[in-house]
């Protein structure tokens, strides 16, 4: 299955680099190539693609303003953003995400067209296998609603109320008697995720959230402040030596791990550049590690949101020999359910939410039990 893309930027030599480096890939087919907004959009219209690569800054329409259309018109299209590395680009593309761009990459800055054809081709490739899954994910569930309910066994459904989290076999017991810190794994799919989760915790929720959003560096500043500018909480980067407090959002820098200290009264932050774990720094599974040594006695609560991977099923482990309540994101409220899903198959989710109940559950454990 050939993954229709077409390329958007307004840099002609930006699109020849995007053009090579997708040429070396069997599973990709180009459609063609526009310099801005309004040329892509009518480029959709005649022929339909599964994967749009956008240039984050045009000048004849932005990318924003492209996405959105493309969004309304095209709802089908994947749209992955391409982006510098400067907080202005950064900030655009924290708001893209947000609004539904599925992922984003890195435009390279160095001078050897050959070494960023390299780079290029890493990001790709990992874009690529994602957008894969969703194209075969889409084409099976199409096949099944196409297959007549007579070519299937007679099963009676078992009727589940959408409204409400579903229980998921675990090796838990229910929810401690309160909890001292919440903590969140999220990787792709998670700023748009986040947003729609951390604007509603409330101000007094209680205790310290920590939060790894698998991300480089200069992103997640970006993600934190435009989180923080919606949020009753307080949303910010950490930085080594940081005290945990509670009713504040604490970020993961990009590029390095977060790592908790001290005693549950006196938590502090430190990062380190120890080298990744499940291809990730920032690695969910080190967070959560460090959250049962300081935390794990005074109750957890662990909630894992929508990525790739399995990043954050260790980690819930971990936590599962301590007092922890751990909540997973449903499969079908997720843009990638590959990170709930590890957690789901290892018997680990003592419930499974929907994103648009993930906030007041949250509050309702936390709360409950102060």
């Amino acid at each position: 299955m050939a993954i229709r893309t077409l390329i958007v930027d307004d840099s002609v030599l930006f699109r020849k680099v995007l053009s090579d480096a997708l040429a070396s890939f069997t599973n990709v087919e180009v459609l063609g190539t526009a310099p801005g907004g309004k040329l892509a959009l009518k480029k959709l219209a005649q022929t339909p693609a599964d994967l749009v690569l956008l240039d984050v800054h045009m000048e004849e329409m932005d990318g924003i303003e492209t996405l959105r259309q493309i969004r309304k018109d095209f709802p089908d299209t994947k749209v992955v953003m391409v982006s510098g590395i400067s907080t202005r680009n950064a900030d655009s593309t924290i708001q893209a995400l947000e609004i539904g761009a599925l992922d984003f990459i890195r435009k390279p800055d160095g001078k050897d067209y050959d070494a960023n054809l390299a780079e290029l081709k890493t990001d790709l490739r990992s874009v690529l296998r994602l957008i894969e899954t969703k194209l075969l994910a889409s084409s099976s569930l199409r096949l099944k609603k196409e297959t007549p309910a007579s070519a299937s066994p007679s099963i009676s459904p078992v009727s589940v109320s959408p409204s409400q989290p579903q229980r998921t076999p675990s090796i838990s017991v229910p929810p401690p008697d309160s909890f001292s810190v919440l903590a969140i794994g999220v990787s792709t799919g998670g700023p748009e995720a986040l947003a729609r989760v951390i604007p509603l915790l409330p101000a007094n929720l209680g205790v310290p959230v920590v939060l790894v959003q698998h991300m480089p560096p200069n992103f997640t500043k970006s993600l934190a402040d435009s989180l923080s500018k919606k949020s009753k909480l307080p949303v910010v980067e950490v930085q080594e030596g940081d005290e945990i407090i509670p009713n504040r959002v604490h970020i993961a820098p990009g590029g390095f791990h977060f790592v908790v200290k001290g005693t549950p009264t006196a938590a502090k932050v430190s990062i380190n550049s120890d080298p990744p774990e499940n291809s990730c720094r920032p690695a969910v599974d080190v967070l959560f590690r460090s959250v049962a040594e300081v935390y794990g006695d005074r109750g957890v609560l662990a909630v894992i949101l929508t990525g790739m991977g399995n990043d954050g099923m260790r980690g819930v482990s971990v936590l599962k020999r301590k007092k922890c309540f751990c909540l997973s994101q449903t499969e079908s409220s997720c843009v990638v359910y590959g990170m709930p899903k590890a957690v789901d198959d290892a018997r680990l989710t003592d419930e499974s939410v929907p994103l648009d109940k993930m906030a007041l559950r949250i509050a309702e454990l936390i709360q409950k039990r102060r």
